[in-house]
């Protein structure tokens, strides 16, 4: 009972503008069967009274389902009943006062009911431009409020000078009190060699596009400096200026590439001992040489090839994003052609969906190529064929197959490349440990292909993804958007 009363309250709330233009217009009916008159004479007097009832009706019908409905119709029903209210006793009051004092004795009606409706429209307008006001108040309230406890500088400039910054900004630069930036140039909180960079990259790539993202070293009320991501963006009247301090990410990288090289040339000297050694141990002892040296060559091989990996991995990752768009069919045939060129005694194939002479071939990152290079090479090598030896007969043969096709569906197009192979099949847990991003003591991964794969397809937009073949072998699936286009060749192609 209580709920169904509440919610019958509400609905009357939602509709309380509709009401009270209804019940004028029920007063302009009213007056017009009680007094009656010629049509020409009602119209006139009634016009107004009728297009502000009118006017109310559709008001509340149209803000009735906005942001904070119910809310808005109290205010303006309040408003504009008072108003309407006050302006119509006072029309009578005023046309009361003259009949008691010049003897008037027209009728009070019509002018009360303009006076009313007049009163309602005014009262109505002041409602409306109050609840107006008050929610850009409360957005602006709460976006301040954001600003001011975002943990990145923000500052908005406006011809060069700052006309809002945030304590964070403030504090960047060593000061405490955010006002004292406030119309001080922006510049001025910058090394001469970044107002350079200022001048010939920010101002003309705001003046080309609105927008300019990179570093900038800044300079502290201490006179001290600092590297910071910088991002700016241009508003209606001005821009505004995002900082975060990238020191400790800036030192981060250098300690890495520092002990990365380090790591590297220690670890290739040492490897070269150990050959040196084991190589000479093994010349001297044939049962050592087969027993014992022949594993630790075979392990530091495995080192070393893993160390190269790294290093291809961290070019391949560098260069990510300066790569040319390829169109796709172009992509399987320089995978298909690398691989058969390397693994002769491999079956490699190829499938691309065909391409009718006025059809347009989707392009994909360039990196596409690498990632597509590592899953046939781990396909091959890792091949249950290749156990015990090279690939030898025709039986035993590895095959590999690498295929692209457009796959539509409602939401979007994708483009879909697939390698298929007939191996032992991708262990579980390096699948879960590729996927998630994570490695765990039980779920890790042997080397760092499938590593190199899964950042190349995630820095490309894409997906990946793992299936087992129902006879055997893993089917591996990079799928990407279908964002870019290429002209296609006149000629239909079918497959490689």
């Amino acid at each position: 009972m209580i709920s169904s009363a509440r919610s019958a309250a509400t609905v009357v709330r939602e509709y309380s503008v509709s009401s009270i233009g209804i019940g004028l217009l029920g007063i302009v009916g009213a007056y017009a069967l009680v007094f009656g008159g010629p049509l020409p004479l009602l119209v006139v007097e009634l016009l107004v009274p009728g297009l502000i009832g009118s006017g109310l009706v559709w008001y509340g019908l149209r803000t009735r389902d906005r942001e904070s409905g119910t809310q808005r119709a109290d205010i303006v029903t309040a408003s504009s009943v008072t108003c309407g209210a006050m302006v119509a006793t006072f029309c009578a009051w005023s046309i009361y006062l003259l009949s008691v004092r010049v003897g008037f004795t027209g009728g009070f009606a019509q002018p009360v009911i303009s006076a009313l409706s007049t009163g309602m429209a005014f009262g109505g307008l002041l409602g409306h431009v109050y609840v107006e006001f008050a929610h850009h108040y409360r957005e602006n309230e709460r976006l301040s409020r954001a600003v001011d406890a975002s943990m990145d500088g923000i500052a908005v400039i406006v011809d060069d000078q700052h006309v809002y910054v945030n304590d964070a900004y403030a504090s960047l630069y060593g000061i405490r009190d955010a006002t004292a930036l406030e119309g001080t140039n922006w510049e001025t909180l910058y090394t001469n060699a970044a107002r350079t960079t200022i001048e010939r990259e920010v101002l003309p790539a705001l003046d080309d596009r609105n927008y300019w993202r990179g570093t900038l070293t800044g300079k502290r009320a201490d006179g001290t400096t600092f590297p910071q991501d910088v991002t700016v963006s241009v508003l209606e009247y001005g821009s505004v200026v995002v900082a975060r301090d990238v020191t400790e990410q800036r030192d981060r990288e250098q300690r890495i590439q520092v002990l990365n090289r380090v790591l590297r040339h220690n670890l290739r000297n040492a490897v070269t001992v150990i050959q040196g050694h084991a190589s000479l141990v093994g010349e001297r002892d044939s049962i050592l040489e087969r027993r014992h040296v022949a594993p630790i060559l075979e392990e530091i091989d495995d080192l070393m090839a893993t160390a190269d990996k790294a290093r291809s991995i961290e070019r391949t990752l560098d260069r990510n994003g300066t790569t040319d768009l390829v169109e796709t069919t172009t992509v399987v045939r320089s995978v298909v052609d690398r691989a058969r060129a390397a693994y002769p005694d491999a079956r490699v194939v190829s499938q691309v969906d065909e391409q009718g002479s006025d059809a347009t071939r989707p392009s994909v990152d360039g990196s596409v190529v690498d990632a597509l290079d590592e899953l046939v090479d781990n396909a091959i090598q890792h091949n249950r064929s290749n156990d015990d030896g090279p690939v030898s007969g025709a039986g035993d043969d590895p095959t590999v197959e690498v295929a692209v096709r457009t796959v539509a569906s409602e939401a979007e197009s994708r483009v879909e490349f697939t390698v298929t192979d007939d191996g032992n099949g991708i262990p579980d847990a390096e699948r879960r440990a590729v996927l998630e991003g994570r490695e765990t003591q039980l779920d890790h991964s042997s080397g760092l292909g499938l590593w190199l794969v899964n950042w190349i397809v995630q820095n490309a937009g894409g997906d990946l993804r793992f299936a087992d073949r129902p006879d055997g072998g893993t089917v591996v699936t990079l799928s990407f958007p279908r964002e870019h286009t290429v002209p296609s060749d006149p000629t239909p192609r079918a497959s490689l």
